[in-house]
Formats: structure tokens, C-alpha cells, sequence
């Protein structure tokens, strides 16, 4: 069973994509900021799959994905957006494709596209030594 660390500041989100994910079999661990993830990460290593929402209160999602990258080069990561006022989903897809991470969904997704795009991403190595 595959491990899903889940990042979003928006409850209703985070709630509805926890459900949709734990139905189709994965086990998920949700979390509300990036703060949360990153001790998570810290403590338990890599998680099979990170969904990390772009647009969060500090540690912001670009923020959170760069530490993670520090740690772990590897590690599979799909960014999530909505957008925003001053940011869309394409200048965020160029932002993080920098940081290794292949793929955007733009919110509203199906669950078919984040099945696609969690299809597509490797498999992360293990954990080096974290700060």
C-alpha cells in the first residue's frame, strides 16, 4: 500500500482528497502546512508520494518542496494549485519544475488525473541525513 503525505491549508480540500484517496486504497497522512510535512519527513523518512499545495501561510508550498529537496532529491512530489491573485498555475508549473517536480494539478483535478500523475512519478530512495 502506497504512502501519501497530503500538504493543503484548506480543510475541506484536504478532507475531501484524504477520503478519495483512503477509498481507492492508499494510506494517507494528512497534514495542514508545510511545517507539519517537513517533520514528518524529518522524523519518518520518505513517504511514497507528497501532494504539496503551492499556496499556504509560511512555509509556503515552493518553500516546503525546496527543503524537502535538500533533504532528498528523490523524493516524489506533485504540486497542487488553485492559483491566485498574483500567481497562476503555469508561473507556478515553471517555478517548480526547477525544484524536480514534474507535475502541477490545478485544482479543481479528478481523482483520474492525480491517479495519472502518481502513476507517473519514481519511486523515492531513502532519506539522507536531514538538518
Amino acid at each position: 500500500m502506497k504512502r501519501i503525505l497530503v500538504i493543503d491549508d484548506d480543510p475541506q480540500f484536504l478532507r475531501m482528497l484524504t477520503e478519495m484517496l483512503g477509498e481507492a486504497g492508499y494510506a494517507i497522512r494528512s497534514v495542514d502546512n508545510g511545517g507539519t510535512a517537513l517533520e514528518l519527513l524529518k522524523n519518518q523518512g520518505p513517504w511514497d508520494m507528497v501532494l504539496c499545495d503551492i499556496l499556504m501561510p509560511r512555509p509556503d508550498g515552493i518553500e516546503t518542496i525546496i527543503k524537502i529537496r535538500q533533504w532528498n532529491q528523490t523524493q516524489s512530489i506533485i504540486a497542487m494549485t488553485g492559483g491566485g491573485r498574483y500567481l497562476d498555475a503555469d508561473q507556478v508549473q515553471r517555478m517548480v519544475q526547477d525544484f524536480g517536480v514534474p507535475e502541477v494539478l490545478r485544482k479543481p483535478f479528478s481523482m483520474a488525473q492525480l491517479i495519472e500523475a502518481m502513476e507517473q512519478c519514481p519511486t523515492p530512495e531513502p532519506l539522507s541525513n536531514p538538518e
